[in-house]
């Protein structure tokens, strides 16, 4: 090996580590386990019970591999809770006993909370389709559970007191670390380590400690990770209500440091200097992106559907600028489950944000990294094949069986990869049509087909806007309704009006999102003939006169193929970034298996 060749290492992202075992102060059900419903993991963007066999796979997988030294990109835990933490550090413990791992991990916004933590509240499945509340707050109530628990096993801390659980995991000095340090010295002491965390006017301020550290974990890597997690005052800080002291830093992110954190840009200008100085390959990590995930599609998205979660939490021009003048090459984040490539350059130079999915929402995978001399390999597997939990699986069935819940799709799944993707796919009806999307579009995506989006598309006029009411009609619903039309259609995208008539539009939009949040990782589960049908459509409309009127269903249409199109971007997968350029190409594997 070389000294400009390491060893690989590891990304994980948002675990969101809940185990089943784990003592909530409650036995809900027959078997003893703390398990959530079926009815919440629906309508969540992750699912709950699954979490701990997902992590608990990739850390085999990965130390089948002979990886040592693994990155927890934050959301570590499902919630931060107090029980959660305890049984997450003895499940790292063991595996750095069994396999001479190490791990190093950044806080994100479901790990921690401001200073003093706050209290939370979940619903544990029993049986009948009931439920058991346990909560950490003496003044929550539900009618509607059976029970409700009160115990400090659900409570979240705030720093540092949550961070000592995962204290051996790179947020203090171990004492065998090559280099560690923090923006404010050598010291690992919580004491040294606070900034002053300003109200949005200045009128209230709080200390607060910040988690960010370097270190060495093997000669000529520097890995610098960076608590992004912000908090920004409220009110005057009080032990008894300090969750409505901060606001959330959910939405922060990295928008926000320049503002609250402007010793981290400075400490990692610094950093990166010495980096270079020194001979060292730099890698940075935080829980939230630096770069826009979304191929630059956030500002089309907030004209078709205004603005979503997921919009609100996309990094602005000025955080890409920020790490450039800070001299930071390449970052890997977390935080909104998308796997994505982003690259943002000039001539000034170039910044790269690796995004890495969730393990516990569709496309479930962590990031293996290489380094070889000046170009960084990296590869994404994915973990698909983690097995069920078979009391997870029959508690669902009962669950479904006595409430009536519509969850059947989820339950035909025979892989854990399966279960996720109709995971998203439920969540498109039951979730982003309902609460993102403008009802009378959602009305429309639920009632077209791909036959009906190419016929407006080839309409002009007033027949391009037809009433909504028209699709009710089945002849409307029919290619035949129009023979020319019928020869054009199949002329011009080469695949049957009649096969296109068989494509719902909810079933688009369904792999639209999971094109967006999975990139080149959905091509796996999307069928050929269906994304063939799709790319055929998207060429009917015509990018500059179909969005004249933005208002107007064609327009809407036209938005919606060219935000698809868009999500076609930079490789993903599995890919290489040169160091001194920026290129990211496409890592094939006949290349990697003949180099190795």
């Amino acid at each position: 090996m070389s000294e400009t060749d390491m060893p690989s290492i590891a990304v994980i992202a948002d675990a969101h580590f809940h185990d089943v075992h784990a003592d909530f102060g409650l036995s809900a059900n027959e078997a003893g386990l703390s398990l959530r419903r079926l009815a919440d993991t629906v309508k969540s963007l992750r699912v709950f019970n699954e979490s701990a066999r997902a992590l608990n796979h990739a850390l085999e997988d990965i130390a089948r591999r002979g990886i040592k030294h693994v990155v927890l990109l934050g959301d570590y835990s499902d919630d931060g809770q107090v029980a959660t933490l305890d049984r997450l550090s003895r499940l790292l413990s063991d595996f750095e006993l069994r396999f001479g791992m190490r791990f190093y991990a950044v806080a994100g916004n479901h790990d921690i909370f401001a200073a003093q933590g706050r209290h939370r509240s979940k619903r544990f499945l029993c049986e009948g389709g009931d439920y058991v509340l346990s909560t950490s707050d003496p003044a929550v109530s539900d009618v509607n559970a059976r029970r409700t628990v009160v115990t400090p096993a659900m409570y979240c801390h705030g720093y540092p007191a949550g961070l000592q659980p995962m204290q051996r995991n790179g947020f203090f000095r171990r004492g065998d670390e090559i280099l560690w340090e923090t923006p404010f010295g050598d010291s690992d002491n919580p004491l040294s380590r606070v900034y002053e965390a300003n109200s949005s006017q200045g009128e209230v301020t709080h200390q607060l400690m910040d988690a960010s550290y370097l270190v060495e974990p093997l000669p000529g890597l520097w890995m610098l990770m960076i608590d992004a997690n912000v908090f920004v005052p409220l009110g005057p800080c009080d032990a008894d209500t300090n969750a409505e002291t901060f606001a959330d830093s959910t939405d922060a992110g990295w928008n926000a440091i320049p503002e609250q954190k402007p010793f981290i840009l400075k400490w990692m200008k610094e950093v990166a200097v010495r980096a270079e100085q020194s001979g060292k390959h730099l890698l940075t990590f935080s829980h939230y992106p630096a770069l826009d995930p979304l191929r630059n599609t956030s500002e089309s998205e907030k004209m078709l559907t205004g603005e979503t979660m997921l919009s609100k939490r996309i990094p602005g021009a000025a955080v890409a600028e920020a790490f450039l003048e800070a001299g930071i090459k390449v970052h890997f984040s977390g935080h909104l489950h998308i796997n994505d490539t982003a690259l943002y350059e000039n001539a000034r130079g170039f910044v790269v944000n690796v995004g890495v999915p969730s393990l516990v929402a569709y496309p479930a995978a962590y990031k293996i990294v290489s380094l070889s001399g000046d170009k960084l390999e990296i590869e994404t597997v994915s973990i698909g094949e983690c097995g069920f939990d078979p009391v997870v699986t029959q508690s669902y069935r009962h669950e479904i069986e006595e409430t009536g819940l519509p969850a059947e799709r989820l339950m035909r799944a025979r892989s854990y990869g399966e279960f996720l993707y109709e995971h998203l796919g439920h969540l498109v009806s039951r979730r982003y049509l309902r609460r993102e999307w403008p009802p009378e579009l959602a009305e429309l995506v639920r009632a077209l087909t791909l036959a009906d989006v190419a016929a407006i598309a080839l309409q002009t006029g007033a027949a391009a806007e037809p009433d909504p009411a028209d699709f009710s009609d089945t002849t409307m619903r029919k290619p035949e309704f129009n023979a020319d039309m019928t020869a054009r259609l199949k002329l011009l995208t080469g695949t049957e009006p009649e096969y296109l008539a068989t494509i719902p539009l909810l079933t688009f939009l369904e792999d639209w999102y999971r094109l967006k949040m999975a990139g080149g990782l959905a091509l796996r589960d999307i069928p050929v003939e269906r994304k063939q049908a799709y790319d055929a459509v998207m060429r009917l409309f015509d990018r500059g006169a179909d969005m004249v009127k933005p208002d107007g269903l064609k327009a809407q249409l036209a938005m919606l193929f060219a935000i698809y199109e868009k999500y076609d971007g930079l490789p993903s997968e599995n890919f290489s970034v040169c160091l001194q350029t920026g290129k990211i190409s496409v890592r094939r594997p006949e290349a990697d298996a003949l180099a190795s």
